[in-house]
């Protein structure tokens, strides 16, 4: 088999973040996003590089009151209270200004217009699966709202899942294949990045994901036999790198985190491995123009490794075919 770059995309604006950053002050940042999406369609389809857009299923709503209508019957009870999207908006609505921080519809109904783009699904509100005071249940109701939502847009159900803040939790994957998710993300298999609560995320783990973006920690790129196939459940596609927000001021730093993507990618195509990108579109929208300049330089590396060593792409759900 021919070595294979996929990227998954974490797809989520203020759902992913509710929790820990002001809304006001991000707004910006969320319309960037929102603006950037058609050009990151058109870059990944010029390239030939097939993507997975893991989608908070809320985004598909057009308003407050259609992301309502679908929200699930079951609602996530966490012990800490301020994990739930729902308690969010019921203490903070959200204004017609604030919109664009919620809902996108109008740009999630391009995705699957561009060839190898795939649209997969991020929980509905952004579900922590590793929290305590959550259950098995209501994880349940959440898929069954995102396929509702899907197939009342989309026509279809959604077979791709990325669990949020990587809180891979191996219990819920039957779940999963009970709401037709066909295939998930899941993590390195390094310790740093298994998934724990966010409480649980201790500061020797953060010091070694953030030294593991620029630091020879070993490679990320994994052979086929790592995916994990069991029956009747989905299939477990390893994430390899985390592509990291540029930072403004540290430009040093900004070269070592592309120079390492780069010879990990050089590795997986040489070495016939696959190699797993992943980020969140929000993580453009605050330098757009260089966060593009980047990854422009990594799609054109990639177009160099499929013309010499015939490295290819497969968005997630490729893998299941």
């Amino acid at each position: 088999m021919a070595g294979v770059f996929t990227i998954s995309l974490d797809y989520e604006l203020h759902w992913g973040v509710f929790d820990k950053r002001p809304r006001a002050a991000r707004l910006p940042v969320y319309q960037n996003t929102v603006a950037l999406v058609p050009t990151l369609l058109q870059q990944f389809e010029k390239y030939g590089v097939h993507v997975t857009w893991a989608t908070v299923g809320a985004l598909m709503a057009d308003n407050l009151a259609e992301w309502q209508a679908y929200k699930p019957k079951q609602l996530p009870t966490y012990s800490q209270t301020k994990y739930s999207a729902y308690e969010f908006i019921e203490q903070n609505g959200i204004s017609a200004a604030e919109e664009v921080a919620h809902f996108s519809w109008q740009t999630v109904a391009q995705i699957e217009k561009y060839q190898g783009q795939e649209l997969g699904t991020h929980s509905f509100a952004h579900f922590y699966c590793c929290e305590e005071g959550q259950t098995p249940g209501q994880f349940e109701a959440d898929l069954e709202s995102v396929q509702a939502i899907a197939q009342a847009k989309l026509g279809k159900p959604l077979k791709s899942l990325v669990f949020p803040r990587n809180q891979f939790n191996r219990l819920y994957l039957q779940a999963c294949s009970k709401h037709g998710i066909e295939i998930i993300r899941s993590n390195p298999a390094v310790w740093y990045w298994s998934g724990v609560a966010n409480d649980d995320t201790s500061l020797l783990r953060k010091i070694a994901r953030t030294g593991d973006v620029f630091l020879p920690l070993g490679s990320k790129a994994f052979t086929e036999d790592k995916i994990v196939t069991e029956p009747g459940l989905p299939i477990q596609l390893p994430a390899s790198r985390l592509l990291r927000e540029i930072s403004p001021t540290q430009q040093i730093l900004n070269k070592l985190r592309l120079r390492r993507i780069i010879g990990e990618m050089t590795q997986a195509a040489k070495n016939h491995e696959i190699y797993h990108l992943w980020w969140h579109p929000e993580n453009f929208g605050t330098l757009p123009q260089q966060s593009m300049a980047d990854l422009t330089i990594l799609l054109q590396h990639f177009q160099r490794l499929q013309q010499r060593y015939g490295f290819t792409s497969k968005n997630m759900g490729e893998f299941v075919q």
